[in-house]
């Protein structure tokens, strides 16, 4: 009896049972490293040593999303890589104080710091936001 109707429950839950498919996420032409055509200022996965100027130029766009999205995403991986070690962490800086203060750094950036990298401006930024006492390594 009991083994019936856990057989019974089995072939139940398998005819319900739906398979989702996610949607495909193929590059925008834009976007594609492939595409000789692109547009040389956009950011993308080859973006290694990437000055602050152009990560500043992304992040701030006003008609490029896709820009300042990745530009986002850079700047958390920045700040996801260092929290604890360079900087203390969201206990004592939220990401949207992060977000402002960093907004505001990045506006007053000099000619000499905006040819440096993007990811040095942003640890020393953080590092001055939110320091740890004794702990901060340089």
């Amino acid at each position: 009896m009991i083994a019936s109707g856990l057989l019974m429950f089995s072939m139940l839950s398998a005819a319900e049972t739906r398979t989702y498919q996610y949607p495909q996420a193929n590059a925008l032409p834009e976007d594609s490293t492939t595409n000789l055509l692109r547009d040389p200022a956009l950011l993308n996965g080859y973006n290694v040593n990437m000055s602050a100027k152009r990560f500043a130029d992304a992040w701030f766009s006003k008609t490029n999303e896709r820009e300042r999205i990745k530009a986002d995403m850079y700047l958390l991986g920045v700040a996801d890589a260092t929290e604890g070690s360079v900087w203390c962490g969201y206990n004592r800086l939220l990401p949207s104080s992060m977000h402002e203060n960093l907004y505001a750094y990045f506006e007053n950036l000099s000619a000499v710091k905006e040819n440096q990298r993007a990811s040095k401006i942003i640890i020393d930024a953080l590092a001055e936001l939110a320091p740890c006492k004794g702990t901060v390594k340089k």
